[in-house]
């Protein structure tokens, strides 16, 4: 009976569930509110709940109340770039990682619903759990909470969705995920402005967008539009990542800026957005996401720092 009632509602109600009880002819639900003044704005969904109760005549006494949450993620940062292949997905597992290393809850959300690279990334093949109220269990890699459509289908198949499938997936991924209270949040934005971007920016208290971008020119047109986006929706922008930046010979040690140079600095001036580091191209990080062991990219202590002075720029934001 449960399962039919909150059937009934909207999406919007079903995210406001926190409990149902029915005992005696009477069901007391609990719905969800960070306070006092969201729970009054909240009122129009609290009697659209007691109506559609009322529409199963099975109950003498409908009690709804709200109780008051603890926001699960203390900041959410989303990584992005409208451009593929510039290394969105390593950038957010290796933030993680040293977000972790540096004492905070971590949570890694894989945003990217056609082509999900978390999974990947980490080697992890198992499905998760469902805990007893039908949330499902982030699965925990290194000690990071992690969670992606990848677990949860075939990979080998193309995902055919259509918008309002999408927007009902990744949302299902934050919230019908048993997250524990974390520090962080990270979103690995897919490419593009499309309907995933949107429902997580309308739906979603992003704290900041990290912009990922390579030094190539057409990687930077795309990033603009990805920066207008975030600008449109005043989301704040944390920095600018130039990713791929330049390789160093093993032999003489020279600096090949093989995809161009100062491509963060132009992007960074035009916007008036801090350019908050660069990677290099390096077999360490090539090798250890493709074996599905970025952790071992840390022991690295030039790439080690890096990751560090980038968790620290966005912990001082």
């Amino acid at each position: 009976m449960k399962d039919k009632i909150i059937n009934s509602f909207n999406s919007e109600l079903k995210e406001l569930i926190d409990d149902i009880v029915i005992k005696d002819k009477k069901i007391f639900v609990t719905l969800k509110a960070q306070n006092p003044h969201q729970a009054k704005k909240l009122d129009s969904l609290k009697k659209e709940c007691e109506k559609n109760i009322s529409n199963f005549n099975l109950f003498e006494e409908i009690n709804i109340t709200f109780t008051a949450t603890k926001k699960k993620f203390s900041k959410v940062i989303v990584v992005s770039s409208c451009k593929g292949g510039v290394g969105k997905s390593t950038l957010s597992v290796n933030l993680a990682l040293s977000l972790k290393k540096i004492g905070k809850k971590v949570g890694l959300l894989d945003g990217d619903l056609y082509g999900p690279s978390i999974p990947k990334l980490l080697n992890i093949n198992t499905k998760p759990d469902v805990n007893d109220k039908k949330k499902i269990i982030p699965i925990s890699h290194s000690g990071i909470e992690v969670m992606s459509i990848g677990f949860l289908i075939d990979q080998k198949k193309p995902l055919v969705w259509r918008g309002p499938m999408l927007q009902s997936a990744i949302l299902q991924l934050i919230n019908d995920v048993a997250w524990n209270y974390l520090d962080y949040l990270i979103i690995d934005f897919p490419p593009g402005t499309g309907d995933t971007q949107l429902t997580i920016m309308q739906k979603i208290q992003i704290d900041h967008a990290l912009i990922v971008t390579t030094p190539q020119e057409i990687a930077l047109a795309d990033t603009r539009k990805g920066i207008n986006m975030f600008n449109r929706f005043k989301v704040p922008i944390a920095g600018i990542v130039e990713n791929m930046s330049y390789f160093v010979c093993n032999n003489c040690g020279t600096k090949h800026f093989l995809f161009g140079e100062n491509g963060g600095e132009k992007l960074s001036k035009e916007f008036d957005i801090k350019l908050l580091g660069k990677i290099p191209f390096h077999s360490t990080i090539a090798r250890n996401c493709d074996a599905g062991t970025p952790e071992l990219i840390h022991k690295n202590s030039e790439l080690s720092k890096i990751y560090l002075e980038l968790s620290k720029s966005l912990i001082k934001q």
